[in-house]
């Protein structure tokens, strides 16, 4: 950290990325300018330590006079490229990095980094109890919660980080290295933002981009944009499929999970002993048996720990049962793919609520996925116009529409029937009405529990 010390950084966006680098910048020596589009921010806790800490914050606007002697800067990976700041920046030829790249100078690593357009916080979960359960020395932290340079801050040498990374946080990424490395599977996802499938595939590929023959790349076989990532790789690139048996990988044969690592071929489980259901988490689970070994868990601990996790919350998570009706809260679905998959995992009849913030997603998928096993779906937030064109056009007529997810839930109860499934997977980005997909998924949760103490 000696080399921040009297540095002048310009930390721009103070959601949790921002304020957790502007933190440890400053902790270490850094004088830190830290700025936000919003004005109201001021008042967030965290954002309060900053200014306690020595930080100096411009909030409710980004003025140019910011860059003025600035060393260098940490974008949170919520702030898009285009905004004019970070433009004038590229034309002055002041580096930016994001605060992924960050967190990889702070603390070299080992590094355990998983991508993917679905099942990054299910598998970085599964793989991060592996290794506890393992006794390997180990954090979980990035996407899925806890920013990445907070958490690697004062890591002991050695510790295993096992970091959930997304698109954005990969797109400012130079010299981050990580040990072993995983794309689950690619789809559109964040055309909004990226511009094109090409563009966000290659966002995706930066986490494999400075690895080398000692490291590791765990791939889906069955993903063709995902599987000719291959071609790219200076890694050792290992396989997972849940379609064909592989002579080295993780592959389902005969209903059993087996393991192809260095020469043997060991058996973890039946597919039904999985700890969680649906056919993304069988693939889930192939990916976290061939992380886990790689970083050194022994076959027995992954076996266990492939039985007995229950999953993560916000995805597909079991909330209640009222009046016979399964409600499940998918809050972190926010793409159609991930819809796709909530959808499958569960018998039909279901009632769906979707929609929220589109991210320039083709919906046609969706649309005949909910019409083999949708009873009906309950729409909100922006991007109900599009959700109601694609299914009309599509021919589903079942479509209802709400203007608050309270409302959509107690709609849901009077369309379901006993034996139906109540699933929120919206499809969508949550920030139309919501600060992210977990107070989201909260306020579903809510909701549902108010229902079952109107049914006690």
């Amino acid at each position: 950290m000696e080399e921040y010390r009297g540095k002048r950084v310009l930390v721009v966006g103070l959601a949790r990325s921002g304020t957790a680098a502007a933190e440890v910048l400053a902790r270490h020596g850094a004088q830190v300018v830290a700025t936000d589009a919003r004005s109201e921010i001021a008042f967030v806790p965290e954002v309060q330590t900053l200014s306690d800490l020595g930080v100096e914050l411009v909030l409710g606007e980004h003025p140019l006079s910011l860059l003025n002697g600035i060393d260098f800067i940490v974008v949170s990976p919520g702030v898009p490229d285009t905004i004019p700041l970070l433009a004038e920046a590229d034309r002055r030829h002041i580096p930016v990095i994001g605060e992924l790249e960050l967190a990889g100078r702070l603390y070299r690593g080992p590094y355990v980094a998983i991508t993917g357009s679905n099942g990054k916080t299910t598998t970085t979960s599964w793989v991060g109890r592996a290794l506890r359960e393992a006794g390997l020395p180990s954090v979980v932290a990035g996407n899925i919660g806890v920013p990445l340079s907070r958490a690697v801050a004062d890591l002991a040498p050695g510790t295993w980080v096992v970091a959930e990374v997304s698109s954005f946080q990969l797109v400012r990424t130079e010299r981050f290295h990580p040990r072993i490395s995983a794309v689950l599977n690619l789809s559109e996802d964040h055309l909004d933002r990226h511009g094109s499938f090409a563009a966000y595939r290659a966002a995706k590929a930066r986490v494999f981009a400075n690895q080398g023959p000692e490291d590791f790349l765990v791939l889906n076989a069955d993903d063709g944009p995902t599987r000719s990532l291959a071609d790219l790789a200076k890694s050792r690139v290992l396989f997972f499929s849940r379609r064909q048996p592989l002579s080295e990988g993780a592959w389902v044969e005969e209903g059993r999970l087996v393991l192809g690592w260095q020469g043997k071929r060991e058996i973890l489980c039946r597919v039904e002993e999985l700890g969680i259901p649906g056919v993304h988490n069988l693939e889930n689970a192939l990916a976290t048996a061939l992380l886990a070994c790689a970083a050194g868990a022994e076959i027995t601990t992954i076996t266990h720990v492939l039985k007995s996790f229950t999953g993560v919350e916000h995805r597909c998570e079991y909330v209640a049962t009222i009046e016979g009706v399964r409600y499940v809260n998918d809050s972190k679905g926010t793409n159609p793919d991930a819809a796709i998959k909530a959808l499958e995992a569960f018998p039909p009849p279901i009632v769906l609520i979707a929609g929220g913030r589109d991210k320039g997603t083709d919906l046609a998928g969706l649309v005949e996925v909910i019409k083999a096993r949708c009873r009906a779906v309950v729409l909100l937030g922006e991007a109900v116009p599009k959700f109601r064109q694609a299914l009309r056009a599509g021919g589903f007529t079942a479509v209802h529409e709400v203007e608050s997810l309270n409302a959509a839930v107690r709609l849901a109860r009077t369309l379901a029937r006993p034996g139906d499934t109540v699933l929120l997977s919206p499809a969508c980005a949550s920030f139309d009405m919501f600060a992210n997909y977990e107070e989201r998924g909260r306020a579903f949760k809510a909701a549902v529990a108010e229902l079952g103490r109107e049914s006690a």
